[in-house]
């Protein structure tokens, strides 16, 4: 196993290369000169693929708005995608894109007042506008940019696939008695319910999920297994190469 002098900001493992605490803005430059440059200078074979898990910190909230500007965060994004698929030395690499995850707002008090209507009018715009619920949204909103480019990419090319995180972590705990969890997964959207989004009759996310709303807990992993089920264009290819 390889890694690089900076294994708080991103990892070589035998297989691929992960990166990890970044916004995209701020991976930028290190991208271009050590990431890059490390894969050159350490010489074939190129990594078996390479995940691109970022917009969590590009979502949170400022002052101004989101740290990272939607379409500065496409950019970057795209930027990546754009230097692994023509660079000659990663030919052979395959990208994955995940999207952001969801992050787990606490459900306001006051829900025995949902049902006075006047009230529950009132409590849905307080919590609408609350810095939780807007940070959810956000990043909600980058998760569905995520799948758009990588959808986008996956069109055009076997070597980019789309992990929609966002999406199998919400879907996963939604719940309405008689209904699939995508059908579930609809009627809590429209009523505006989606577990985690800290909206009045919202359910917070199970225990084990998040550590502190934010932070994965047990109950949430991304193993390599994991990643080769969900992305079917790859397993051939990524089987043989590795060796599993």
């Amino acid at each position: 196993m390889f890694k690089h002098p900076f294994p708080t900001r991103w990892q070589f493992y035998e297989h691929g290369l992960i990166w990890i605490r970044q916004t995209s803005r701020s991976l930028r430059r290190q991208f271009n000169e050590y990431l890059m440059g490390a894969i050159k200078s350490r010489g074939p074979p190129a990594p078996l693929f390479i995940t691109i898990f970022l917009g969590a910190n590009d979502a949170c909230l400022s002052l101004s708005g989101a740290m990272v500007p939607l379409e500065e965060y496409e950019e970057h994004i795209r930027h990546y995608l754009n230097t692994i698929l023509d660079d000659p030395a990663t030919q052979e690499t395959k990208v994955i894109l995940i999207s952001p995850p969801p992050v787990n707002v606490p459900v306001p008090v006051g829900e025995p007042l949902l049902d006075n209507p006047d009230a529950a009018i009132i409590l849905r715009s307080v919590a609408s506008q609350s810095r939780g619920h807007r940070t959810w949204e956000s990043k909600r909103t980058y998760a569905k940019k995520i799948v758009e480019i990588g959808k986008e990419y996956e069109a055009q090319t076997s070597r980019v696939a789309v992990l929609d995180l966002w999406y199998a972590l919400t879907k996963s705990v939604c719940r309405i008695e008689g209904t699939t969890q995508d059908d579930a997964f609809y009627h809590l959207d429209i009523d505006e319910m989606l577990p985690g989004s800290g909206m009045p009759g919202a359910k917070p996310f199970d225990k084990g999920y998040f550590t502190d709303g934010l932070h994965f807990g047990d109950k949430v992993s991304i193993p390599f297994s994991f990643l080769l089920s969900f992305l079917p264009p790859f397993q051939k290819s990524l089987i043989q190469r590795s060796g599993i």
